[in-house]
Protein backbone atom coordinates (compact mmCIF):
# COMPACT_ATOMS: atom_id res chain seq x y z
CA UNK A 1 0.00 0.00 0.00
CA UNK A 2 1.32 3.54 -0.80
CA UNK A 3 0.81 4.67 2.77
CA UNK A 4 3.43 2.17 4.00
CA UNK A 5 6.19 3.12 1.53
CA UNK A 6 9.15 5.22 2.54
CA UNK A 7 8.99 8.32 0.34
CA UNK A 8 12.81 8.33 -0.01
CA UNK A 9 13.93 4.73 -0.46
CA UNK A 10 10.65 2.94 -1.11
CA UNK A 11 11.07 0.55 1.82
CA UNK A 12 7.85 -1.29 2.72
CA UNK A 13 6.05 -2.01 4.94
CA UNK A 14 6.51 0.79 7.46
CA UNK A 15 5.61 -0.34 11.04
CA UNK A 16 2.65 1.45 12.60
CA UNK A 17 3.70 4.43 14.69
CA UNK A 18 7.23 4.61 13.24
CA UNK A 19 8.69 8.11 13.25
CA UNK A 20 11.49 7.30 10.69
CA UNK A 21 12.18 4.73 7.93
CA UNK A 22 13.78 1.60 9.41
CA UNK A 23 15.87 1.17 6.22
CA UNK A 24 17.27 4.59 5.42
CA UNK A 25 16.44 6.53 8.58
CA UNK A 26 14.42 9.22 6.75
CA UNK A 27 12.19 11.04 9.33
CA UNK A 28 8.45 11.29 8.68
CA UNK A 29 7.74 14.41 10.69
CA UNK A 30 7.46 16.59 7.57
CA UNK A 31 4.58 14.47 6.17
CA UNK A 32 1.06 16.02 6.56
CA UNK A 33 -0.47 12.60 7.31
CA UNK A 34 1.98 12.00 10.16
CA UNK A 35 1.33 15.45 11.62
CA UNK A 36 -2.45 14.89 11.52
CA UNK A 37 -2.17 11.55 13.35
CA UNK A 38 0.04 13.08 16.02
CA UNK A 39 -2.48 15.86 16.60
CA UNK A 40 -5.29 13.31 17.01
CA UNK A 41 -3.32 11.37 19.64
CA UNK A 42 -2.59 14.56 21.59
CA UNK A 43 -6.27 15.56 21.47
CA UNK A 44 -7.33 12.18 22.83
CA UNK A 45 -4.88 12.45 25.71
CA UNK A 46 -6.21 15.92 26.54
CA UNK A 47 -9.81 14.66 26.53
CA UNK A 48 -8.86 11.82 28.90
CA UNK A 49 -7.20 14.31 31.26
CA UNK A 50 -10.31 16.52 31.24
CA UNK A 51 -12.56 13.52 31.99
CA UNK A 52 -10.36 12.55 34.93
CA UNK A 53 -10.46 16.11 36.32
CA UNK A 54 -14.25 16.10 36.06
CA UNK A 55 -14.61 12.87 38.07
CA UNK A 56 -12.17 13.79 40.84
CA UNK A 57 -12.85 16.46 43.48
CA UNK A 58 -11.02 16.79 46.76
CA UNK A 59 -8.98 13.70 45.91
CA UNK A 60 -12.05 11.44 45.67
CA UNK A 61 -14.13 10.18 42.79
CA UNK A 62 -17.44 11.99 42.37
CA UNK A 63 -20.92 10.86 41.43
CA UNK A 64 -24.20 12.71 41.13
CA UNK A 65 -24.42 13.02 44.92
CA UNK A 66 -21.00 14.56 45.56
CA UNK A 67 -20.81 16.41 42.25
CA UNK A 68 -24.03 18.30 43.12
CA UNK A 69 -24.15 18.27 46.94
CA UNK A 70 -25.95 21.58 47.46
CA UNK A 71 -29.61 20.45 47.60
CA UNK A 72 -28.78 17.35 49.65
CA UNK A 73 -26.63 19.23 52.14
CA UNK A 74 -29.40 21.83 52.49
CA UNK A 75 -31.88 19.11 53.50
CA UNK A 76 -29.37 17.84 56.07
CA UNK A 77 -28.83 21.31 57.53
CA UNK A 78 -32.60 21.94 57.73
CA UNK A 79 -32.92 18.62 59.55
CA UNK A 80 -30.23 19.66 62.03
CA UNK A 81 -32.20 22.82 62.86
CA UNK A 82 -35.46 20.86 63.22
CA UNK A 83 -33.87 18.30 65.56
CA UNK A 84 -32.24 21.05 67.64
CA UNK A 85 -35.59 22.78 68.14
CA UNK A 86 -37.14 19.46 69.17
CA UNK A 87 -34.45 18.01 71.43
CA UNK A 88 -33.61 21.33 73.03
CA UNK A 89 -37.25 22.02 73.87
CA UNK A 90 -37.07 25.36 72.06
CA UNK A 91 -40.36 24.49 70.37
CA UNK A 92 -42.71 22.07 72.11
CA UNK A 93 -41.72 19.81 74.98
CA UNK A 94 -41.33 16.16 74.01
CA UNK A 95 -38.60 15.81 76.66
CA UNK A 96 -36.29 13.84 74.40
CA UNK A 97 -33.16 12.23 75.92
CA UNK A 98 -29.96 14.24 75.76
CA UNK A 99 -28.29 11.70 73.47
CA UNK A 100 -30.76 12.77 70.75
CA UNK A 101 -28.54 15.84 70.28
CA UNK A 102 -26.37 13.39 68.36
CA UNK A 103 -28.84 13.66 65.48
CA UNK A 104 -28.17 17.40 65.28
CA UNK A 105 -24.42 16.76 65.08
CA UNK A 106 -24.95 13.93 62.59
CA UNK A 107 -26.88 16.11 60.14
CA UNK A 108 -24.37 18.95 60.38
CA UNK A 109 -21.34 16.71 59.90
CA UNK A 110 -22.83 14.79 56.98
CA UNK A 111 -23.78 18.03 55.23
CA UNK A 112 -20.18 19.29 55.49
CA UNK A 113 -18.77 15.91 54.40
CA UNK A 114 -20.92 16.00 51.26
CA UNK A 115 -19.98 19.58 50.42
CA UNK A 116 -16.26 18.83 50.76
CA UNK A 117 -16.48 15.29 49.36
CA UNK A 118 -14.47 13.85 52.22
CA UNK A 119 -13.82 10.12 52.14
CA UNK A 120 -16.67 7.86 51.02
CA UNK A 121 -19.10 10.77 51.42
CA UNK A 122 -22.10 9.13 49.76
CA UNK A 123 -21.71 5.89 51.73
CA UNK A 124 -21.40 7.83 54.99
CA UNK A 125 -24.53 9.83 54.14
CA UNK A 126 -26.49 6.65 53.42
CA UNK A 127 -25.43 5.07 56.71
CA UNK A 128 -26.16 8.23 58.66
CA UNK A 129 -29.66 8.59 57.24
CA UNK A 130 -30.44 4.93 57.92
CA UNK A 131 -29.38 5.50 61.52
CA UNK A 132 -31.48 8.68 61.79
CA UNK A 133 -34.49 6.91 60.31
CA UNK A 134 -34.19 4.16 62.92
CA UNK A 135 -33.72 6.59 65.82
CA UNK A 136 -36.69 8.71 64.70
CA UNK A 137 -38.83 5.55 64.65
CA UNK A 138 -37.64 4.54 68.14
CA UNK A 139 -38.42 7.99 69.55
CA UNK A 140 -41.92 7.69 68.03
CA UNK A 141 -42.75 4.36 69.68
CA UNK A 142 -45.06 5.93 72.28
CA UNK A 143 -47.20 7.58 69.59
CA UNK A 144 -46.14 6.20 66.18
CA UNK A 145 -48.98 7.89 64.28
CA UNK A 146 -48.48 11.33 65.81
CA UNK A 147 -48.00 13.89 63.00
CA UNK A 148 -44.83 15.29 64.57
CA UNK A 149 -43.18 11.86 64.55
CA UNK A 150 -44.38 11.08 61.04
CA UNK A 151 -42.87 14.36 59.83
CA UNK A 152 -39.44 13.63 61.33
CA UNK A 153 -39.44 10.06 60.02
CA UNK A 154 -40.45 11.36 56.58
CA UNK A 155 -37.56 13.85 56.61
CA UNK A 156 -35.05 11.06 57.25
CA UNK A 157 -36.64 8.92 54.52
CA UNK A 158 -36.47 11.75 51.96
CA UNK A 159 -32.85 12.51 52.84
CA UNK A 160 -32.00 8.82 52.44
CA UNK A 161 -33.69 8.70 49.02
CA UNK A 162 -31.57 11.67 47.91
CA UNK A 163 -28.26 9.86 48.56
CA UNK A 164 -29.13 6.43 47.15
CA UNK A 165 -27.81 5.65 43.68
CA UNK A 166 -27.23 8.49 41.22
CA UNK A 167 -30.09 10.96 41.74
CA UNK A 168 -31.24 12.96 38.74
CA UNK A 169 -31.72 16.75 38.95
CA UNK A 170 -35.47 16.14 39.30
CA UNK A 171 -34.95 13.85 42.30
CA UNK A 172 -32.46 16.25 43.90
CA UNK A 173 -34.67 19.32 43.71
CA UNK A 174 -37.88 17.44 44.49
CA UNK A 175 -36.12 16.06 47.57
CA UNK A 176 -34.99 19.56 48.53
CA UNK A 177 -38.56 20.84 48.50
CA UNK A 178 -40.10 17.77 50.13
CA UNK A 179 -37.39 17.32 52.77
CA UNK A 180 -37.47 20.97 53.79
CA UNK A 181 -41.26 20.93 53.81
CA UNK A 182 -41.68 17.93 56.11
CA UNK A 183 -39.00 19.30 58.47
CA UNK A 184 -40.93 22.56 58.68
CA UNK A 185 -44.15 20.64 59.30
CA UNK A 186 -42.44 18.77 62.13
CA UNK A 187 -41.55 22.06 63.81
CA UNK A 188 -45.11 23.34 63.31
CA UNK A 189 -46.53 20.21 64.92
CA UNK A 190 -44.12 20.70 67.82
CA UNK A 191 -45.44 24.22 68.31
CA UNK A 192 -49.13 23.30 68.23
CA UNK A 193 -48.75 20.11 70.25
CA UNK A 194 -45.84 17.82 69.61
CA UNK A 195 -47.57 14.55 70.39
CA UNK A 196 -50.98 15.05 68.88
CA UNK A 197 -52.30 11.65 68.04
CA UNK A 198 -53.21 10.33 64.64
CA UNK A 199 -56.74 11.72 64.80
CA UNK A 200 -55.48 15.20 65.59
CA UNK A 201 -57.82 15.70 68.61
CA UNK A 202 -56.02 14.04 71.53
CA UNK A 203 -52.61 14.91 72.81
CA UNK A 204 -50.19 12.55 74.51
CA UNK A 205 -47.50 13.89 76.82
CA UNK A 206 -44.46 11.65 77.09
CA UNK A 207 -41.51 11.93 79.47
CA UNK A 208 -39.13 9.11 78.61
CA UNK A 209 -36.43 9.97 81.14
CA UNK A 210 -38.95 10.15 83.98
CA UNK A 211 -41.00 7.23 82.68
CA UNK A 212 -44.49 8.64 82.18
CA UNK A 213 -47.08 8.92 79.43
CA UNK A 214 -50.34 10.85 79.72
CA UNK A 215 -53.04 10.81 77.07
CA UNK A 216 -55.23 13.88 77.51
CA UNK A 217 -58.96 14.17 76.82
CA UNK A 218 -60.26 15.89 73.72
CA UNK A 219 -59.54 19.61 73.72
CA UNK A 220 -56.82 19.39 76.38
CA UNK A 221 -53.23 20.35 75.61
CA UNK A 222 -49.91 20.97 77.26
CA UNK A 223 -49.72 24.20 79.31
CA UNK A 224 -46.77 26.10 80.67
CA UNK A 225 -46.28 26.92 84.33
CA UNK A 226 -47.39 30.48 83.59
CA UNK A 227 -50.60 29.27 81.92
CA UNK A 228 -51.48 27.17 84.96
CA UNK A 229 -51.18 30.12 87.32
CA UNK A 230 -52.89 31.27 89.43
CA UNK A 231 -55.29 28.31 89.59
CA UNK A 232 -52.66 25.59 90.05
CA UNK A 233 -48.98 25.51 90.98
CA UNK A 234 -46.29 23.06 89.99
CA UNK A 235 -43.02 22.29 91.84
CA UNK A 236 -39.83 23.73 90.39
CA UNK A 237 -37.70 21.35 88.36
CA UNK A 238 -34.72 19.67 90.00
CA UNK A 239 -31.86 17.46 88.90
CA UNK A 240 -33.90 14.36 89.70
CA UNK A 241 -37.45 15.49 89.05
CA UNK A 242 -39.62 17.37 86.64
CA UNK A 243 -43.21 17.92 85.66
CA UNK A 244 -45.58 18.94 82.94
CA UNK A 245 -48.68 21.07 82.98
CA UNK A 246 -51.81 20.54 80.91
CA UNK A 247 -55.41 21.61 80.73
CA UNK A 248 -58.31 23.09 78.84
CA UNK A 249 -57.94 26.76 79.67
CA UNK A 250 -61.02 27.71 77.66
CA UNK A 251 -63.16 25.75 80.12
CA UNK A 252 -61.16 26.54 83.26
CA UNK A 253 -59.65 23.06 83.71
CA UNK A 254 -56.05 22.66 84.77
CA UNK A 255 -53.76 19.81 85.72
CA UNK A 256 -50.12 18.95 86.44
CA UNK A 257 -48.01 15.82 86.74
CA UNK A 258 -44.78 15.62 88.73
CA UNK A 259 -42.25 12.75 88.85
CA UNK A 260 -39.13 12.66 91.04
CA UNK A 261 -36.67 9.78 90.69
CA UNK A 262 -35.10 10.15 94.16
CA UNK A 263 -37.75 11.04 96.70
CA UNK A 264 -36.55 10.12 100.19
CA UNK A 265 -39.28 11.19 102.59
CA UNK A 266 -41.90 8.91 104.12
CA UNK A 267 -45.00 8.58 101.97
CA UNK A 268 -47.39 10.56 104.15
CA UNK A 269 -44.95 13.44 104.73
CA UNK A 270 -43.80 13.41 101.12
CA UNK A 271 -47.38 13.60 99.84
CA UNK A 272 -48.15 16.51 102.15
CA UNK A 273 -45.12 18.39 100.84
CA UNK A 274 -46.14 17.79 97.24
CA UNK A 275 -49.70 18.84 98.01
CA UNK A 276 -48.49 22.20 99.30
CA UNK A 277 -46.21 22.59 96.27
CA UNK A 278 -49.26 22.13 94.03
CA UNK A 279 -51.04 24.97 95.83
CA UNK A 280 -53.12 22.96 98.30
CA UNK A 281 -53.40 23.32 102.07
CA UNK A 282 -51.16 21.15 104.25
CA UNK A 283 -54.16 20.07 106.36
CA UNK A 284 -56.27 18.93 103.40
CA UNK A 285 -58.09 15.75 104.39
CA UNK A 286 -57.46 12.48 102.51
CA UNK A 287 -60.20 11.37 100.14
CA UNK A 288 -61.77 7.95 99.90
CA UNK A 289 -61.57 8.13 96.11
CA UNK A 290 -59.09 5.57 94.66
CA UNK A 291 -55.92 6.91 93.01
CA UNK A 292 -55.31 6.55 89.27
CA UNK A 293 -54.66 2.97 88.25
CA UNK A 294 -51.13 3.88 87.14
CA UNK A 295 -50.15 4.31 90.81
CA UNK A 296 -50.94 0.67 91.41
CA UNK A 297 -53.64 1.31 94.00
CA UNK A 298 -51.06 2.28 96.64
CA UNK A 299 -51.26 6.05 96.30
CA UNK A 300 -53.07 8.61 98.40
CA UNK A 301 -55.76 11.00 97.20
CA UNK A 302 -56.50 14.39 98.77
CA UNK A 303 -59.17 16.96 98.12
CA UNK A 304 -57.49 19.96 96.53
CA UNK A 305 -58.60 23.57 96.77
CA UNK A 306 -56.28 26.35 95.67
CA UNK A 307 -56.17 30.03 96.64
CA UNK A 308 -58.32 31.10 93.67
CA UNK A 309 -61.12 28.72 94.65
CA UNK A 310 -60.31 26.07 92.04
CA UNK A 311 -61.39 22.64 93.27
CA UNK A 312 -60.28 19.17 92.35
CA UNK A 313 -58.17 16.30 93.61
CA UNK A 314 -54.52 15.47 94.15
CA UNK A 315 -53.00 11.98 94.02
CA UNK A 316 -49.58 11.05 95.32
CA UNK A 317 -47.63 7.85 95.66
CA UNK A 318 -44.22 6.24 95.84
CA UNK A 319 -43.58 3.57 93.21
CA UNK A 320 -41.68 0.35 93.78
CA UNK A 321 -38.59 1.75 92.03
CA UNK A 322 -38.46 4.71 94.42
CA UNK A 323 -39.99 7.38 92.20
CA UNK A 324 -42.41 9.91 93.70
CA UNK A 325 -45.43 10.82 91.59
CA UNK A 326 -47.80 13.74 92.12
CA UNK A 327 -50.88 14.25 89.96
CA UNK A 328 -53.42 17.06 90.31
CA UNK A 329 -56.48 18.28 88.41
CA UNK A 330 -58.66 21.26 89.33
CA UNK A 331 -61.62 23.12 87.85
CA UNK A 332 -61.61 26.89 88.27
CA UNK A 333 -64.78 28.82 89.08
CA UNK A 334 -67.30 29.58 87.75
CA UNK A 335 -67.19 26.22 85.95
CA UNK A 336 -69.81 23.87 87.32
CA UNK A 337 -68.07 20.59 86.46
CA UNK A 338 -66.90 18.51 89.40
CA UNK A 339 -63.14 18.69 89.83
CA UNK A 340 -62.99 15.13 91.14
CA UNK A 341 -64.93 13.83 88.15
CA UNK A 342 -62.53 15.53 85.77
CA UNK A 343 -59.64 14.20 87.89
CA UNK A 344 -60.83 10.62 87.29
CA UNK A 345 -61.27 11.18 83.54
CA UNK A 346 -57.78 12.62 83.09
CA UNK A 347 -56.14 10.12 85.44
CA UNK A 348 -57.39 7.21 83.33
CA UNK A 349 -54.95 8.28 80.61
CA UNK A 350 -51.89 8.17 82.89
CA UNK A 351 -49.30 5.41 82.41
CA UNK A 352 -46.05 4.97 84.34
CA UNK A 353 -43.24 2.76 83.07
Amino acid sequence: MPETLCPKCGHSPIPAGAEACPACGEPFSFLPMYQRAQRQRVDKRREADVDMEQTVFGGNLTGEVTAHPGPIAAVFFVGAVAWFLRVGGVVGNLQEPLWAYGLVVLDLVLGVVLLLNLGPAQLLAQGGMLLQLGVAAVLARAAPLAPVHLAYVAHAAVALAMVVGEPSPVRRYAGLGLGSGVALLGVVFLAVGGSVGGGGARQRLVGRELGYSLELPDGWSRLTREQLAPHLSMPAGTLTGGGVGFGDAAHGRYGALWVDREGSAQEAAGCQQLLVAFGGAADSPPSSRPPPQALGGKGRVYALRTATGARGAFACGKLADGRWVGFAVVVAPPESASGETVFVAVGSGLALQ
